[in-house]
């Protein structure tokens, strides 16, 4: 027995959903296209500053004012200090990696200090270590995930760095002091984050060995220069900085999103 109308209301629910299944699925696809990953590629512009800590030391190789005869001609130091700077970044991405390269200047401000470091006989005699400044140019190879990157980097270091050693009590102010760029190299780790399309803030450690080396020159203060005659140890360098990036390239993304 047939009932009249019943094609027609089979094809009616059907038509009815189908479109609410095109309507329900619909948001679902435009919210899968509709993030785009931050750009990391283009020149950044930026400042960094944290602190740091350092260990190092000093060596006479021969006998000094500063040491007794045939004895003992070397000690250490370590320090805590800290660093302002900037830097400037340029990154290419190719997928999710991103490669680079960074040249950064910081201002240091670091000083390792020790007291009597020979003998009883001159307990205030003082032997300080001063770094100004240090740079470092290095390459890098990055992962990008969304808006962060995280990478590794490394290269060349160089730093200015000032020995003296001054005489106290019972002794006569007799000062020795030798200032000297050293050279080394690099190697550390960081994470970024695109705080906006072109903003960016992150941490970074960063080790820097900058190579020791023997100087030498006459001391001051007393009426005839004694030969002031001293060599650095290698200066072991850690350095945990936060990061903030400007980029000179507006542009958000890679892609123009699709519509």
């Amino acid at each position: 027995m047939r009932v009249p109308g019943m094609k027609a209301l089979l094809q009616l629910g059907t038509l009815a959903l189908a479109t609410s299944a095109m309507a329900d699925g619909a948001p679902a696809e435009t919210s899968r296209l509709s993030y785009v990953p931050a750009n990391w590629s283009g020149v950044f512009v930026g400042v960094q500053g944290g602190g740091m800590w350092a260990d190092t030391g000093w060596t006479f190789p021969i006998d000094s004012y500063f040491t007794l005869p045939d004895g003992n001609r070397s000690f250490s130091q370590n320090a805590t200090g800290g660093s302002v700077g900037a830097h400037i970044t340029l990154n290419h991405q190719i997928g999710a990696f991103v490669i680079g390269a960074e040249l950064a200047i910081n201002g240091a401000f670091f000083d390792a200090k020790r007291t009597g470091a020979f003998t009883p006989l001159f307990p205030r005699d003082t032997f300080e270590t001063s770094i100004d400044d240090y740079g470092t140019l290095t390459g890098r190879l990055g992962y990008a995930h969304r808006d962060l990157l995280f990478y590794v980097d490394g290269g060349y270091a160089a730093g200015h760095v000032a020995l003296t050693a001054v005489s106290g009590p019972p002794g006569g102010g007799v000062i020795g002091e030798v200032k000297q760029r050293l050279n080394g190299w690099t190697a550390g780790a960081g994470v970024d984050w695109m705080l906006a399309h072109n903003v960016s803030v992150g941490v970074a450690y960063d080790y820097v060995q900058l190579a020791g080396e023997t100087t030498a020159t006459q001391t001051t203060g007393t009426p005839s220069s004694d030969p002031f005659i001293v060599s650095t140890h290698n200066i072991d360098l850690h350095a945990v900085t936060a990061r903030l990036s400007i980029k000179l390239d507006g542009r958000e993304t890679a892609d123009t999103p699709l519509k």
